[in-house]
């Protein structure tokens, strides 16, 4: 998967991460269902991250390789770690371990 599709794969995981948590809360609020905010959206970036990228594989006809699996895990990393730290933090590192490589 290309370093774009990373990115805009993480921008589209915070905004229906923080979109389906806030619609989930709301749902739960009228109920007497005791919630951690934070589990729930570490629960749903990382369900929505894997959901993402079998998707563009299904879309891309990409042939599952463990390069691939790899790949899945580390979104599921970043998609969890952009919904508990924020999506802007997490571009920053990424960027900065790029230009690190690059030197």
């Amino acid at each position: 998967m290309p370093f774009s599709f990373l990115t805009t794969a993480l921008l589209i995981v915070s905004v229906a991460t923080n979109l389906t948590v806030e619609g989930v809360k709301k749902l739960l609020d009228g109920t007497n269902v005791k919630y951690s905010s934070n589990v729930l959206a570490a629960i749903l970036s990382v369900v929505i991250a894997c959901a993402i990228c079998v998707i563009y594989i299904i879309m891309n006809d990409i042939i599952f390789s463990v390069k691939i699996g790899v790949e899945i895990v580390i979104l599921m990393y970043l998609g969890f770690l952009v919904s508990t730290v924020g999506y802007d933090k997490v571009v920053q590192m990424i960027k900065q371990i790029q230009s690190i490589k690059e030197d």
